[in-house]
């Protein structure tokens, strides 16, 4: 039986609780994913997807409920520990890819890894090698502003991967993808995925949610799940 990654229970996310701009995000999700899992959250804009996601990866608290990331509940640990448990588990790739403008290549796909007491040689070598099998090494020094599309998207997902996380987590990844490129991001995600990581992404996109890889699709509408559907 497969090991739960993943486990949400009666998972409720308020923003702005009490107030008149009140907003229930997520409303009492309970959902488990296995390690090695390829899951999909699917829902329309306002779904409640991205909070999930951000729930899952430790970016913000349930105001009510718990999740528990490898077995540990991570719903009330201090920030300090929250951290690590980031830099350690989830490899985060966004929407809009946030590479900082003016660094190399190089430099965006090595933050993740400060502050370290790893040395830089160690980092950079580390860094070489994703760079490579993603196809981007001959980019390594070229400043992140001049790169194509497709060019930042692999530098993301090398930035996301640097740290060796046991789960990737993706908000909307083919949001600003043509076809081709969308489909290149599932293809890289796959290969991830038969390595044993876990993926985990959040889109409406049906190149996202009909790839015939996908495990698991977490179908969100209202803050609510609607639907689970588990493949294979």
């Amino acid at each position: 039986m497969k090991e739960q990654i993943i486990t949400t229970e009666n998972a409720t996310k308020y923003y702005n609780k009490g107030k008149a701009n009140e907003v229930l995000a997520v409303s009492g999700v309970s959902i488990d994913i296995v390690r090695g899992d390829f899951a999909v959250l699917k829902g329309p804009s306002g779904s409640g997807k991205t909070t999930l996601l951000s729930l899952i990866g430790c970016m913000t608290r349930p105001t009510s409920g718990s999740i528990s990331v490898e077995g540990r509940d991570t719903s009330h640990l201090p920030e300090r520990f929250l951290t690590d448990i980031r830099r350690k588990t989830f490899g985060f790739i966004f929407q809009q890819f946030h590479l900082i403008q003016g660094m190399s290549v190089l430099q965006n796909v090595m933050i993740p890894l400060y502050p370290t007491d790893i040395s830089l040689a160690v980092l950079g070598r580390r860094a070489e090698v994703i760079l490579e099998n993603l196809g981007m090494s001959k980019r390594r020094n070229f400043p992140v502003q001049g790169l194509s599309g497709g060019e930042q998207q692999r530098t993301a997902i090398a930035r996301a991967l640097v740290n060796d996380p046991d789960i990737i987590l993706a908000d909307e990844p083919t949001a600003h993808l043509d076809t081709a490129l969308s489909k290149e991001f599932m293809s890289l995600m796959k290969e991830f995925r038969d390595k044993g990581k876990t993926i985990i992404i959040a889109s409406h996109d049906p190149i996202v949610f009909e790839n015939e890889n996908i495990d698991l699709i977490v179908e969100m509408r209202d803050g609510e799940v609607k639907n689970f559907t588990k493949h294979g």
